[in-house]
């Protein structure tokens, strides 16, 4: 008895190549955001903001400035559509005014802010009229695009970018 003999070999490679390429395709576009061949992309994080006055009192009025995002070799400087700044004001003296050597933070949320094409935005914040007297940050945290640290966890990185105020 014969055994059946397999489909030729030019109609096995002419299929796979097809399947290979539609595979490869898949892969490379699909996720959110941009994604190239090795993975997701790496989005530079904000610039730290300018903000001003520098000494306040709660109630008062702050302008915070963002010049853009930073340029690097590892991270794109171009960040996606839908990204934006959570902007936060935090002091590591708590709402009772008790130091609390940084284990809680007074932290409240002032704003959502959407960059232009380079990254850039501003906004007028109130200071929150709890906010506990002494040093505080205004704080810019990048949402809707992944940072390098947030790709690979094991790079170190440093805290969200800020500006330091103090509240009279």
């Amino acid at each position: 008895m014969s055994r059946p003999t397999p489909p030729s070999s030019p109609v096995l490679l002419r299929a796979v190549p097809g399947v290979l390429l539609a595979v490869a395709l898949v892969s490379v576009s699909s996720g959110c955001g941009v994604v190239d061949a090795l993975g997701p992309t790496a989005y530079c994080r904000p610039n730290d903001p300018v903000v001003t006055p520098t000494s306040v009192v709660p109630g008062d009025e702050l302008v915070i400035q963002i010049d853009g995002v930073g340029r690097h070799e590892e991270c794109s400087s171009d960040l996606p559509h839908g990204a934006r700044y959570g902007i936060s004001i935090r002091s590591r003296v708590d709402g009772t005014g008790n130091s609390d050597d940084g284990s809680h933070y007074y932290s409240a949320d002032l704003d959502i802010l959407d960059p232009d094409d380079d990254g850039a935005a501003h906004s007028t914040v109130r200071v929150p009229d709890d906010m506990p007297p002494g040093p505080a940050e205004i704080s810019v945290d990048l949402e809707g695009a992944s940072t390098l640290c947030e790709i690979d966890p094991a790079m170190s990185c440093g805290p969200d970018p800020f500006a330091l105020i103090e509240v009279g």
